[in-house]
């Protein structure tokens, strides 16, 4: 199959990481995979398939394929008014929710008469109930051969590490401040731990506690600071999958994160991770706290992690997709 993928940029962040792995292995399956990008727009992944710059996303520019996945709302109309191949619109997140300002715009990117691919269940049920429209779930993988474990920090420091991944200030609903109240609370309590964070923003913050700032510029740098670590932090209010939980499991990290949705398709509380209420301070403080004091614990949830999530593959997330293009392509 040839499959068009038209994307506004593929900057750091989960929908464009979720786009570069799904081509590259869509591509590594034997389909001839296009990204259509602007011509200043910036690509931070090694893609392993055909690039094609325009001028902008219109229906004009869009090149011919069996199929184009549009995947964020500017990128819909131009696919579908373009005529040139079966528009499946993937949805990475239901952009209603976070952009309030153009919501009832990117709503009506959902009731073209195209097929919908969704990336969680939680997010197959929002359209559901907002829009009547049901999709296709395709779910999100982790790649194995770079998340997986590596020798904990604290076994040459004998002070805990915790990690956590800062974003910008248009981030609000990530749940940034709710970190770090949390661990000025546990510091209270126990104070033998450091926090070490990444930032792709790349801006200073404020916070009640220090914290340590590495660089990961590739994602073997970004599994070598989740597997060294004792305890992953994520506190977003909502998201449509949460690639991050699932790659510290992989580098058998204990995590503890919020009920955010999207990943309740692979928490397992109290199996695989500590989970939390989206902003309740008070769970979170305690759930840090548990792990940081609890070896057993720790590891137990580390050590299923890390087995559950070998089975969560981009392998499998490609294989989704291609037997719903070709059930498409059969009807």
């Amino acid at each position: 199959m040839r499959i068009v993928i038209p994307v506004l940029s593929l900057e750091t962040g989960g929908g464009a990481r979720f786009l570069y792995q799904l081509a590259n292995t869509l591509a590594d399956k034997g389909h001839g995979v296009e990204i259509v990008i602007p011509q200043q727009a910036v690509i931070a992944w090694p893609l392993r398939v055909k690039v094609h710059r325009v001028h902008e996303l219109t229906a004009r520019s869009m090149p011919p394929g069996d199929f184009i996945l549009p995947n964020f709302y500017p990128t819909v109309m131009p696919a579908w008014e373009s005529k040139k191949g079966r528009v499946v619109r993937l949805s990475l997140v239901y952009e209603p929710l976070i952009l309030l300002d153009v919501a009832e715009t990117a709503k009506n990117t959902y009731l073209i008469n195209a097929p919908i691919m969704t990336i969680s269940q939680w997010q197959r049920q929002i359209i559901l109930q907002q829009l009547g429209r049901d999709s296709t779930v395709i779910q999100g993988g982790v790649d194995g051969l770079i998340f997986h474990p590596y020798p904990k920090l604290s076994l040459q420091t004998g002070r805990k590490t915790i990690f956590y991944i800062v974003r910008g200030p248009g981030y609000t609903w990530k749940g940034k401040d709710d970190f770090f109240q949390a661990c000025y609370r546990v510091k209270q309590r126990f104070s033998n731990f450091d926090i070490v964070v990444v930032t792709p923003e790349a801006m200073p913050f404020d916070s009640p506690i220090p914290y340590v700032v590495k660089t990961a510029q590739t994602d073997q740098e970004l599994a070598r600071l989740y597997a060294q670590a004792d305890v992953f932090v994520y506190t977003s209010y909502y998201e449509a999958f949460g690639l991050p939980p699932l790659e510290a499991m992989a580098c058998r990290t204990a995590v503890v994160t919020t009920d955010c949705g999207g990943n309740r398709d692979y928490t397992k509380p109290g199996e695989n991770c500590l989970l939390v209420p989206p902003s309740d301070i008070g769970q979170l403080t305690e759930a840090i706290y548990d792990l940081l004091i609890n070896q057993a614990k720790r590891e137990h949830l580390a050590n299923n992690g890390h087995l559950f999530a070998q089975t969560w593959t981009w392998q499998k997330t490609a294989e989704q997709v291609e037997r719903f293009l070709r059930s498409l392509h059969r009807s």
